[in-house]
């Protein structure tokens, strides 16, 4: 399955959803950079990094596409959309092109996916469309059940994010020794990441030091455990952490040894069927078994964000109500239960992204936990 197989599935689905509750179009506002919109990416990958958006689609097979001017002449020659509507940057152009896009339509056939969808902007929609913006018109609810859900080319797309991650950090290992200063490890890991093709960070990575004995400098002895993600093109995301030693020490050796263990054993009890509040309870009981305190959370949902937003419709690794629902063939979460050392305080980060299977989980990271020594 490629890309365009994919959005093909996606917004079919979207689409027969919005016809059973009675609707004939579905919009898609993409308002700013940043604000909620990876339901707009999920039907419109070319939406990441961009804003003052509209995408449209109908039940007839129509689409229109809403956009910046200096854009809209390439996508318009692309064949892609039924229809391209150039725009200025601005709110007051956004919403007049998205009205001429909606013409088509009678208002009671509307519907919209309000996660991307400020409230001051919602409240504008209303007034000047014409349309309420209500709750009984929200559709994301589907989409977001739907994105917790991958595809074989979602899928594809996370291991590539994860192969770029795993690359970058192991050059970063390499390159630890005495003397070096973790600010600059981390300045080389970024660049590295985009260099290897990365399209951004899905989060701000972090090192940090496994006996909380943080110093500018590093030296013999030290041990380090890093968090670290990025994003593809296509929006998809990685989220992984390991631990590594600066040079070997016996103590920090019996830590990661112990944390390696659990996170081997605390896979197996990811499962379809299981729910996330399982999950978090048998990650508890290894825990106790191995010396380490008790984790208040152990994983969350990942695709589209790092920390994907696909609850109350899928669950996380607890604790929460929401996460006591089963985990559901083709999910992907990562497996990241807190590890502090009961007696000496050591703590570090494992964490792996794991695709639920009806035969158990299978980890997507395929970087060693023993990866120095």
């Amino acid at each position: 399955m490629d890309q365009k197989e994919s959005l093909k599935r996606r917004r079919e689905s979207i689409l027969e959803e919005a016809e059973r509750r009675g609707f004939e179009a579905v919009v898609f506002f993409n308002e700013v950079i940043r604000q909620n919109p990876s339901n707009t990416i999920y039907v419109l990958p070319m939406a990441l990094g961009d804003e003052h958006q509209t995408f449209v689609m109908d039940t007839g097979g129509d689409t229109t596409l809403v956009m910046p001017h200096w854009g809209a002449p390439q996508v318009e020659a692309s064949g892609e959309f039924s229809k391209v509507i150039a725009i200025k940057q601005e709110k007051g152009h956004h919403i007049a092109g998205t009205r001429e896009a909606l013409k088509p339509y009678s208002p009671a056939k509307i519907c919209f996916d309000l996660s991307t969808v400020s409230a001051q902007m919602a409240y504008r929609m209303t007034k000047e469309l014409g349309v309420p913006v209500t709750p009984e018109r929200d559709i994301s609810d589907h989409v977001f059940k739907l994105r917790s859900i991958k595809d074989e080319y979602e899928v594809a797309e996370m291991r590539s994010a994860i192969e770029i991650t795993e690359a970058g950090v192991q050059v970063m290992i390499e390159e630890t020794k005495p003397g070096r200063s973790v600010e600059d490890l981390k300045r080389e890991l970024d660049a590295n990441l985009i260099e290897l093709g990365a399209y951004e960070y899905s989060f701000d990575s972090s090192i940090g030091f496994i006996k909380q004995n943080k110093t500018e400098h590093l030296k013999h002895g030290d041990a380090l455990s890093i968090d670290v993600g990025v994003r593809l093109k296509s929006g998809y995301c990685s989220d992984m952490g390991r631990n590594w030693h600066v040079t070997w020490e016996k103590e920090t050796e019996d830590y990661m040894e112990r944390a390696m263990q659990a996170q081997i054993e605390g896979i197996k009890n990811i499962r379809e069927g299981a729910t996330g509040n399982e999950v978090l309870e048998k990650a508890n009981e290894i825990n106790r078994e191995l010396g380490f305190l008790p984790t208040p959370r152990t994983g969350h949902q990942v695709g589209l964000d790092v920390h994907d937003y696909t609850m109350p419709y899928a669950p996380s690794f607890g604790p929460i109500e929401t996460d006591n629902q089963p985990l559901k063939a083709d999910m992907t979460l990562t497996y990241e239960p807190g590890r502090r050392d009961a007696d000496n305080n050591y703590r570090g980060h494992i964490e792996d992204i794991v695709l639920v299977t009806r035969n158990g989980a299978v980890c997507l990271n395929e970087m060693p936990y023993r990866v120095t020594w």
